[in-house]
């Protein structure tokens, strides 16, 4: 984007119309173009959550939960739009963010293997992920960079900057219309505040909208979650498993059971003999945890988000403690 304004909160959302409060106090309103550009989000970086518009989604977690962990994860996400697409204040955002993913999760791969799990099927139709490699190629080409045949960890910074490029143009970059207007300066008149969002998502963080305040989840309950998904995404990834109900049952199980322990995050996941295996490591202290892999896939999510909801406004705390390294052969965690 020419206009360095920045987004600060999203007003509306609905069909291919985004109406977002800028941090220069005026409203703006982008309709038509791509997804990509209506959202500053030109990697598509997606969060999923339940009820969304994406009915290929089967997640439970609330749109709220989804959006904390897109906040924890990338700098710059303002919010999600109807499909879990999250919402960047700026390109400049959006781009670091999918840079940042590129590096993070599929650095050890070429090309044409991180698009097998980066481009997936879901509301907008099949990935043709060859097509798409052919695509970034011909960008890397044209910038009279080769981009075949290298691990991103591997790309210059000319050669990562085409491979972003090329993606973009693949994901679709094109801009619509933008119509920007500023609130009339009258005395005493309320501002347009961020936290002003639509009707349709009043309920508070990490509770359904019929939920009381007490079933909130803390960051803690939020991140274990979030780490839980992505090593069991991960796991389904690599073993080109589906994912169900019973997916989504294994991540808030895993989390819960982590959360039991007085864990604050996951670092690393293994199964083995239908046990998971789970560690998180701080750099000087492991804790160690295992749970029964059939038992965790036949636990509805809902009611162990309600047991995670309760320990987390428990009065009871629970303590921690630091165990030996364990004698299991750690995966590392790739997301």
């Amino acid at each position: 984007m020419s206009d360095p304004s920045k987004i600060t909160g999203l007003i509306r959302t609905e069909g291919t119309t985004r109406v977002y409060q800028m941090d220069d106090g005026s409203v703006e309103t982008r309709e038509g173009g791509t997804v990509s550009w209506r959202n500053n989000n030109p990697g598509n970086l997606k969060f999923e959550y339940a009820n969304s518009a994406d009915k290929t989604v089967h997640a439970s977690r609330t749109k709220d939960a989804a959006l904390a962990a897109a906040q924890g994860r990338y700098q710059g996400v303002v919010a999600l739009d109807q499909w879990g697409n999250a919402i960047f204040e700026s390109e400049v955002a959006g781009r670091a963010a999918k840079g940042q993913l590129l590096r993070k999760t599929h650095g050890d791969k070429a090309i044409p293997e991180m698009l097998k799990s980066y481009a997936v099927d879901d509301y907008t139709g099949k990935a043709n992920t060859d097509a798409y490699a052919r695509s970034v190629y011909a960008e890397g080409d044209r910038q009279g960079v080769d981009l075949r045949d290298k691990k991103i960890k591997d790309l210059s910074p000319q050669e990562f900057e085409a491979l972003l490029d090329g993606m973009k143009r693949v994901e679709g970059f094109r801009e619509g219309t933008v119509t920007r207007t500023r609130p009339h300066a009258e005395p005493n008149a309320p501002s347009l505040r961020p936290e002003q969002q639509p009707a349709a998502d009043p309920q508070p963080t990490g509770a359904p909208a019929n939920e009381p305040l007490s079933h909130r989840l803390s960051l803690q309950s939020l991140r274990l979650i979030d780490d839980s998904q992505q090593h069991v995404r991960n796991l389904s990834d690599r073993h080109q498993l589906p994912w169900d109900q019973g997916m989504d049952n294994t991540v808030h199980a895993l989390a819960l059971q982590a959360r039991k322990q007085g864990m604050t995050g996951i670092t690393h996941l293994k199964v083995e003999h239908g046990q998971i295996h789970f560690v998180q490591f701080d750099g000087v202290t492991i804790q160690e945890g295992h749970l029964d892999a059939r038992a965790a896939a036949n636990t509805d999510a809902a009611n162990t988000t309600l047991q995670m909801a309760q320990l987390d406004h428990a009065v009871v705390e629970v303590g921690t403690h630091a165990v030996a390294a364990p004698s299991l052969d750690l995966a590392a965690r790739s997301r």
